[in-house]
């Protein structure tokens, strides 16, 4: 008899991917045909929903790589045999995280309807939110309980790799979904100065000091002020004693 074909590794995520890659076609297609939808047009929901899954399922598989990577720097316990456990899925899950933005989203009209990037960013965002809360409370008691290092690392690591992923999903979310952070003030610092004043100094509002004018330019010549003449001066008059007083 012929061998038995090997069982498909991480057969998990499979499962994990069928739902999601039917909630994300779902939802694109809805968009697509209610009424006044921007996204009427649009053609191309199946290939972008298998990039949007393979999105979302690449960020799962780098996470557990990065946790891996984490623990290893953390602990440096059997530090070369889980290095090799924990390269294969930080590398596999970069490579398919890079090459669906790259080669998939890239060939498609995901720039004009970004939906599908919004939908994948959004699940890996609120996944990661999740897993990062019960992450905290595992550390703090790792941390108050203090078993070994081995156990903090451990849960640190979990803390870490949950809250980069969510960082960065939830940076991606925003800029597709059009959430723009306010600009920093010119100068830093935040404060709001008056046009025409430099940064104060020992809190004295200096000038600002303006270039000069180029070379072959003449100056205006800078308005005076008119002066106004003084009134004549006048002395008091006097009458000789004896006379009365004029009326």
């Amino acid at each position: 008899m012929p061998p038995a074909l090997p069982k498909l590794p991480s057969l998990e995520l499979v499962w994990l991917a069928i739902p999601i890659a039917l909630v994300i076609y779902a939802l694109l297609l809805y968009d697509t045909r209610r009424a006044g939808s921007p996204a009427a047009g649009d053609d191309q929901l199946g290939i972008k929903t298998v990039a949007a899954t393979l999105s979302v399922v690449g960020t799962m598989v780098l996470a557990e790589g990065l946790r891996g990577f984490l623990q290893v720097i953390l602990t440096f316990d059997d530090f070369w045999d889980k290095l090799k456990a924990a390269l294969p899925s930080l590398l596999v899950g970069t490579l398919v995280v890079v090459g669906t933005g790259m080669a998939l989203f890239a060939r498609t009209n995901a720039s004009q309807y970004p939906k599908a990037k919004r939908l994948a960013a959004g699940v890996v965002a609120l996944s990661a939110g999740v897993a990062l809360v019960p992450a905290l409370v595992t550390f703090l008691d790792a941390v108050f309980e203090w078993p070994s290092w081995r156990a903090v690392a451990t849960a640190l690591a979990t803390v870490i790799d949950a809250g980069v992923v969510f960082t960065v999903a939830l940076m991606v979310l925003g800029r597709l979904s059009g959430v723009r952070m306010p600009e920093r003030m010119a100068g830093g610092g935040g404060s709001m100065r008056p046009a025409g004043m430099s940064q104060p100094l020992g809190g004295v509002v200096q000038p600002v000091q303006y270039a000069a004018a180029p070379q072959g330019y003449a100056a205006p010549p800078a308005q005076q002020p008119v002066q106004q003449p003084a009134p004549a001066y006048s002395p008091p008059q006097t009458q000789p004693p004896g006379y009365p007083p004029q009326g």
